[in-house]
C-alpha cells in the first residue's frame, strides 16, 4: 500500500473509501497485485487506532466532535413531530465498518431470494449468496453450522464477556414469552423468532473490532500499486471528451475530481484536483455520498441538475431516491449497582478504562464487548395481529405472512445509556432497543449546489412517511 503516490494515472478508481469500497479493491489487487488501484477518501486511516480496533469505544464516533462520522441532518418533518433528525456514516477508512456498533447481523434468506425471482436478479439467490457469506468469515463461536464459514478474514464471537444485563433479559424472556423460545443463532439465515444471545464482529482471540480494513486493506501494504488518499473529498466523475474518435462519444467515465476535506482540515486545500482510471471509475460513497457525486457529474433528475447548474448528462430520476433506514428507539433505564455495563468506559472513567484494557489483548472483558448481548428478531402473534390494525395487516398480508424467516422488528438489551451520557446522571444503565426490519418510508438525498462537495445535503429521512 502507497499512501505517498502522487501519480495521477491508475486503472481502477473508487471515489470512497468505505466498506464496499475496502473490501472489493483489496480483494482485486490480492487477486492482480499489478493492478493500479486508488481509493479517495475523505476521511483518515484508521489501522491500530485504538478508537477503531477496541469494540467498547464505538460510542466515541457519535460525540459531537467527532471526525470519523458525517452527521447527516434532515429535513424538519411533521411526520416526526417537526423534528430534524441526525442520521450518522461513517467517515474514515472502512466507512461504517469501522465505526458501527459490532453487531453481527444478516438478512433473511428469502431477502436475498427476493433479488432473484421478484426482483428478476438471476444469481442473487441464498442458495447463490451464501457460499460468498461464508467466505468473509470465521465463526467462533460454534464448530459444524451449515450457514456459518470457517476460514475467511472476518471473526465472529460473543465478544470478551457475557454481561448479567444480557442474562437477565433472556431469563425474563423465556419466563414471560411463552410464545417464543429460545435460539443458539439469532442470525441463523433461515429462521428468526426466536431469542438468543447476540454475535459479535470482535476477535475472540485478540479482542479487536473484526472490520473490512484491517482484513482486505491493510493486509495489502506490501503493494505498491494499491493507494489510499485520505482527507479528500470527490466532488464528480470525469468523463471521455466528446471531441475524443470513440465509440463511447463522452460517456464513458475516465476519471475523479476532488478537493480537500475541509472537515478533516478546515484549511484544506481546495484546488480542484485529477486522477485518472484507464479501466474503471467505482462509486462507493454510500447512501449520501454516491447520489451527490452522481448528481455533480450530471447524472441524476433533470430538474435537480438544472436547479444546481449542472448540465445535464443523464436524465435518470432514480438517483438519490428511495432512500431508506430503520428507525430506532432506545429506551433507557436505570440499572443495580451490580449491573456489568459500558457505562464508565463510556465516560471515560480510568481506573475503569485500565482494569479492561489489561485484559482486552486476549479477547476478554468488557473493552473487547459492545454491551449488546442478547435479542430477538421478532414476529408478530396472532393475537398481535388482531391489534396492529388494517394497515399493518395489508403488509403482513403481502410481505410478511409468506416469509416466515422475516421478522417485523429487532428488540434487544444493551448494556449502557444508549444516549447522550453527558445528560444523563453518572451512574449504570440498561437500555431497550427497537427497530423497524423492513421499512416502507422512503426518503431522499439530493445536492444543494453543483460544484461544493461541501455543501450540506439536501437530506428527507422519510420516517414514518
Amino acid at each position: 500500500m502507497n499512501p505517498g503516490d502522487t501519480s495521477t494515472n491508475f486503472d481502477i478508481i473508487f471515489a470512497g473509501g468505505g466498506t464496499a469500497a475496502c473490501l472489493t479493491a483489496g480483494r482485486l489487487a490480492a487477486a492482480d497485485p499489478n493492478l493500479k488501484i486508488l481509493l479517495v477518501e475523505a476521511g483518515e486511516h484508521t489501522k491500530d487506532m485504538p478508537a477503531h480496533i477496541q469494540p467498547a469505544r464505538y460510542f466515541s464516533h457519535l460525540a459531537s466532535t467527532s471526525k470519523t462520522m458525517t452527521f447527516n441532518v434532515g429535513k424538519a418533518s411533521n411526520k416526526i413531530g417537526g423534528r430534524s433528525l441526525i442520521t450518522p456514516s461513517g467517515r474514515c477508512v472502512g466507512g461504517g465498518s469501522s465505526v458501527n456498533f459490532t453487531m453481527y447481523t444478516r438478512g433473511s434468506a428469502s431477502d436475498y431470494d427476493d433479488w432473484e425471482t421478484v426482483h428478476g436478479n438471476p444469481g442473487w439467490g441464498s442458495k447463490d449468496l451464501l457460499p460468498l457469506m461464508k467466505k468473509t468469515e470465521t465463526y467462533q463461536i460454534k464448530s459444524g453450522e451449515a450457514t456459518h464459514g470457517y476460514s475467511g478474514p472476518l471473526k465472529v464471537s460473543w465478544g470478551g464477556a457475557f454481561t448479567n444485563v444480557g442474562q437477565q433479559f433472556l431469563d425474563v424472556a423465556q419466563a414471560i414469552d411463552k410464545d417464543r423460545g429460545p435460539t443458539d443463532d439469532v442470525n441463523g439465515l433461515f429462521n428468526c423468532n426466536g431469542y438468543g444471545r447476540w454475535q459479535k464482529w470482535i476477535d475472540a482471540e485478540t479482542g479487536r473490532r473484526s472490520d473490512v480494513p484491517h482484513h482486505f486493506i491493510y493486509t495489502q501494504e506490501h503493494n505498491k500499486n494499491l493507494v489510499i488518499l485520505t482527507g479528500q473529498k470527490v466532488n464528480r466523475v470525469i468523463f471521455e471528451s466528446l471531441m475524443e474518435p470513440t465509440i463511447h462519444r463522452g460517456n464513458k467515465a475516465i476519471g475523479l475530481e476532488y478537493v480537500g476535506d475541509i472537515v478533516q482540515r478546515p484549511d484544506a486545500d481546495q484546488t480542484i484536483k485529477t486522477v485518472y482510471a484507464s479501466k474503471l471509475v467505482v462509486i462507493a460513497g454510500g447512501a449520501f455520498g454516491s447520489p451527490t457525486i452522481l448528481e455533480r457529474s450530471g447524472i441524476g433528475r433533470k430538474d435537480i441538475l438544472e436547479k444546481n447548474g449542472v448540465p445535464v448528462k443523464v436524465d435518470l430520476p432514480g438517483v438519490g431516491e428511495s432512500y431508506q433506514d430503520h428507525a430506532a428507539c432506545f429506551v433507557p433505564y436505570q440499572a443495580s449497582d451490580d449491573a456489568e455495563t459500558l457505562d464508565a468506559l463510556f465516560r471515560g472513567e480510568e481506573a475503569e478504562v485500565e482494569k479492561w484494557l489489561e485484559m482486552w489483548p486476549k479477547g476478554k472483558g468488557l473493552m473487547a464487548h459492545n454491551g449488546v448481548d442478547a435479542g430477538i428478531k421478532m414476529r408478530p402473534t396472532e393475537e398481535d395481529l388482531k391489534e396492529l390494525g388494517p394497515e399493518f395487516e395489508h403488509r403482513w398480508k403481502t410481505y410478511f405472512e409468506n416469509a416466515p424467516d422475516k421478522p417485523v422488528i429487532y428488540v434487544g438489551a444493551c448494556s449502557c445509556f444508549l444516549g447522550d451520557i453527558t445528560m444523563a446522571p453518572p451512574r449504570k444503565y440498561y437500555s431497550v432497543a427497537y427497530y423497524t426490519q423492513y421499512p416502507v418510508s422512503t426518503g431522499s438525498v439530493h445536492i444543494t449546489s453543483g460544484n461544493d462537495a461541501h455543501a450540506r445535503h439536501d437530506f428527507d429521512t422519510g420516517f414514518l412517511s
